[in-house]
C-alpha cells in the first residue's frame, strides 16, 4: 500500500476517532465531559496534522492512481468544508 494512501486512511481514522470520542455517551465510557472534549481535541489535532502532510506530499507532482489522490486530499477537504460550515453557522447566529 502507498505511504500516501496509509496517512490518508490514518487521517480519516483519527478525525472519526474525534468524531465518535465526542459522540458517546458519558455512561458508555465512563469519561468525565473533560476528558472527552480533550481526546476528541487531540485526536482532531492529530487527524489534521495527518491531513495537511499527505495533501503536501500528494502536490508534488508524482503519478499517483485516483484512490491515492483521494485518500491523500479528501481529508483535509472535510476539515475545509466542516470548519466553513461551523463559521457560516457562527455568523448567521444559527
Amino acid at each position: 500500500m502507498n505511504h500516501l494512501r496509509k496517512l490518508g486512511l490514518a487521517s480519516f481514522f483519527f478525525l472519526g476517532l474525534g468524531l465518535v470520542s465526542g459522540a458517546l455517551p458519558r455512561s458508555a465510557t465512563g469519561w468525565t465531559s473533560q476528558t472527552a472534549v480533550s481526546v476528541g481535541v487531540v485526536c482532531y489535532c492529530i487527524g489534521l496534522i495527518l491531513a495537511l502532510i499527505a495533501f503536501t506530499q500528494s502536490r508534488r507532482g508524482q503519478s499517483l492512481d485516483g484512490m491515492t489522490k483521494f485518500l491523500a486530499r479528501v481529508p483535509l477537504a472535510l476539515v475545509t468544508i466542516g470548519v466553513l460550515i461551523f463559521f457560516l453557522r457562527a455568523m448567521t447566529g444559527l
